[in-house]
């Protein structure tokens, strides 16, 4: 089944909305302060409910993937959790600015980052069908860079047309906010159609026997495949921590207003999207290894020097920083997937690694927000980050036969 990298692509452009308003930037900002009205207990409830759809997430992925090959109903998950998710973000339109409507905004957050993350699986999966082995690192590149720049677009014109809008603001303040979710789930519906309507369902190749669960991951010892998901599922878990609580702490600590927010992510979007195009060219012309330890190191760096900071300025310049090599890291680590394993095996695969980055991605959020409370610090509950990114690079580093 070949697919069309423009269709390919433009469904990382379309689910990036959901990503940069709903979960990081600006719905978060508004459940911590309108609904829960409390920024540390805001943190500590988002992080926690983040974490449960990931484990969710994590126990059902490689079992949907092992079913999805061997059935071959990749492409009717990857419509119907697509379609899930954009249902799910339309009910956010209901959580009112009370406290009385917590429960009912994390609920539904879960079920929406769930199937968010599920229609992630299935489309990862098919990234080895957009060109062959050797260019992989440009494809994922380019979909990424195009995803990351989706999330500018979607976030200037829900700021600018709708958050700002005097005109909505005349119904109540919190309408603008809520009228944000429809405005995400309408921009994810459209931009995903191209490739949901492209993609149907091949027949398997006969002549190649699938791996089971076990074999991908055990041969007489751990094999590479499994040694790469350890390290992704400790970096990876650090990378889904800054999304989900990055938008919280920048607000929190440095009180930034709405259009320095909006600066904000516009610096790292843009970044993201050079880091991702270069990461390709990277992966492609080296490997996948070398260019994800390179990007953990100066991750690592800029995290470091972000924590550390009291003035807007730095904090804007290694946000920049930090956001480019973001995006080398999400690329090469779909592109080396790809290229280990099979085609008949790629849905069990992309399910495995999507329980890599979600397995313990309670972990990550929980220690930001358990170590927030304890210490009645967001600058030390942010820095957990950095256990989860070291312990990633460490075991990659001694990972041999990875490229």
């Amino acid at each position: 089944m070949k697919i069309n990298l423009f269709h390919y692509s433009l469904y990382d452009f379309a689910n990036s909305a959901f990503v940069t308003i709903i979960i990081t930037f600006i719905f978060s900002n508004y459940f911590v302060s309108s609904i829960v009205q409390n920024n540390v207990n805001g943190q500590a409830y988002w992080g926690w409910t983040i974490s449960i759809s990931g484990f969710l997430v994590a126990m059902s992925g490689p079992f949907l993937g092992a079913i999805a090959d061997k059935k071959n109903i990749n492409s009717f998950i990857l419509k119907i959790s697509t379609l899930a998710c954009i249902i799910f973000t339309i009910l956010l339109w209901f959580s009112k600015p009370e406290t009385k409507y917590i429960f009912f905004t994390l609920f539904i957050i879960c079920i929406a980052n769930y199937f968010y993350e599920l229609s992630s699986i299935f489309y990862n999966s098919i990234l080895i069908n957009t060109s062959n082995k050797k260019k992989l690192g440009f494809a994922s590149g380019i979909s990424f860079a195009l995803g990351y720049f989706g999330g500018v677009i979607a976030l200037l014109i829900t700021i600018n047309f709708i958050i700002q809008s005097d005109y909505l603001k005349n119904f109540g303040e919190s309408i603008n906010y809520r009228a944000s979710v429809i405005f995400v789930a309408l921009w994810f519906l459209i931009f995903s159609l191209p490739l949901l309507n492209s993609i149907k369902i091949e027949k398997k190749n006969k002549k190649k026997e699938s791996l089971n669960l076990r074999k991908l991951l055990w041969n007489q010892g751990l094999t590479k495949i499994s040694k790469f998901l350890l390290a992704r599922l400790l970096y990876g878990d650090g990378l889904n921590t800054i999304f989900v609580m990055g938008g919280i702490f920048a607000v929190s600590i440095f009180q930034l207003n709405l259009k320095e927010l909006l600066f904000m992510s516009i610096l790292m979007n843009m970044a993201a999207v050079i880091g991702a195009w270069l990461g390709g060219y990277f992966n492609d012309h080296f490997n996948c290894k070398n260019t994800i330890l390179v990007s953990l190191v100066f991750l690592i760096l800029f995290l470091i020097l972000i924590i550390l900071t009291k003035t807007k300025l730095y904090f804007f310049i290694f946000a920049a920083l930090l956001g480019f090599f973001i995006g080398p890291i999400q690329s090469a680590s779909r592109v080396m997937i790809s290229r280990i394993i099979g085609r008949e095996d790629q849905n069990k695969a992309f399910g495995l690694f999507a329980t890599s980055g979600k397995l313990t991605s309670f972990l990550g959020p929980a220690l930001v927000g358990s170590a927030t409370l304890i210490f009645e610090s967001q600058r030390i509950g942010f820095s957990t980050v950095l256990l989860l990114l070291i312990s990633g690079l460490i075991i990659l580093y001694k990972t041999d036969g990875l490229k």
